[in-house]
């Protein structure tokens, strides 16, 4: 069987991103795979033309678009509105793809080409890093811990357990690959949406059922620097966006799985670990409402998760404020 060599197009939404702009390019331009196209979309930057010079020096090399200002996902959108090619790989302009990210991607829509599987029914995420502004790892995961999520994705036999756990793996978004007619039949990004974008279509790849891989590898790198939106604003888990997204989740298995105590047993664990007490303490009621006799159980794991996730995040907070200080 010929091997398929799917023409993919990187997405590039840009505001203000004279800064990384050319790093990300750059980046993309560097891929092993050959059979893809770059889009560029400047999200109405008032940066006095300076986004627009920087891609203008790439000329052919990259398709450019302007648009008034409206957000990441409407610039992702329109992005996704102008490709070329079938699948859509997702790059912001402060991060950076690992030469192999597309090739890796590709070599794995092969073996599932070659077992005759529907293509457009799969989608790929890979493994990544974090990088400080001048681009220097700051954070790097284990291949052990890597290849443990590959085998649990691969284990999952029904994306009921993704919905449990929405934020057990936060999947980079730029290390996706998706067939443009599931983000056609999806409606793309949620244009109302200013931090949870990525995780909002995740879930809606889950509930309508397509299957998930992961490569364990690193192909992407995240920057993490002082000018990003999440560090402007202070990003948490507690805001209106996050507030819909859990309880979206939670109603999604009262209404799918409400006889499953497992299922609200790892929701109310993964809500506690980003400290959504709220909600776990609603799924930790529900796995009680299921199996009484195991309420003392749920107590010590309720007791545990929480003690472990004030810590975690504790530490986390002091952890990016010290990177990302020094990276002003």
């Amino acid at each position: 069987m010929e091997a398929i060599r799917p023409k993919i197009s990187i997405v590039i939404p840009a505001y203000k991103a004279s800064n990384y702009l050319a790093e990300a390019i750059d980046s993309a331009l560097a891929q092993t795979y050959d059979n893809y196209e770059i889009i560029v979309v400047n999200d109405g930057s008032p940066d006095e033309g300076a986004t627009r010079a920087v891609a203008g020096k790439y000329g052919d090399k990259i398709r450019y678009f302007e648009k008034e200002n409206g957000g990441s996902s409407s610039a992702l959108n329109r992005g996704i509105k102008e490709m070329q090619g079938e699948w859509f790989s997702w790059l912001s302009h402060d991060d950076l793809y690992k030469k192999d990210k597309l090739s890796e991607q590709v070599k794995l829509l092969n073996q599932l080409y070659e077992k005759g599987e529907v293509l457009e029914n799969h989608i790929l995420f890979t493994g990544s890093e974090l990088v400080n502004a001048q681009g220097k790892v700051i954070s790097t995961p284990k291949e052990k811990d890597l290849l443990k999520i590959a085998e649990h994705i691969d284990s999952i036999t029904d994306n009921k357990y993704l919905i449990a756990e929405p934020t057990r793996y936060n999947f980079h978004g730029c290390g996706c690959l998706i067939h443009k007619s599931v983000l056609d039949k999806m409606g793309g990004f949620d244009e109302k949406l200013r931090l949870i974008n990525d995780v909002d279509l995740w879930y809606r790849l889950y509930e309508g059922g397509y299957k998930l891989h992961f490569i364990p590898k690193v192909l992407v790198q995240g920057r993490v620097h002082a000018k990003q939106l999440s560090t402007q604003i202070g990003y948490s888990y507690h805001n209106p966006e996050q507030d819909m997204f859990w309880n979206r989740c939670l109603n999604w298995l009262k209404d799918n799985a409400k006889d499953d105590y497992e299922l609200f047993v790892l929701y109310g664990k993964n809500a506690y670990l980003k400290t959504r007490y709220k909600e776990g303490d609603d799924a930790f009621a529900m796995a009680r409402s299921l199996k009484p006799k195991k309420s003392f159980g749920l107590w010590i794991i309720k007791t545990k998760t929480k003690t472990y996730s004030k810590l975690r995040n504790l530490a986390k907070k002091l952890y990016l404020k010290l990177r990302v200080g020094k990276a002003k």
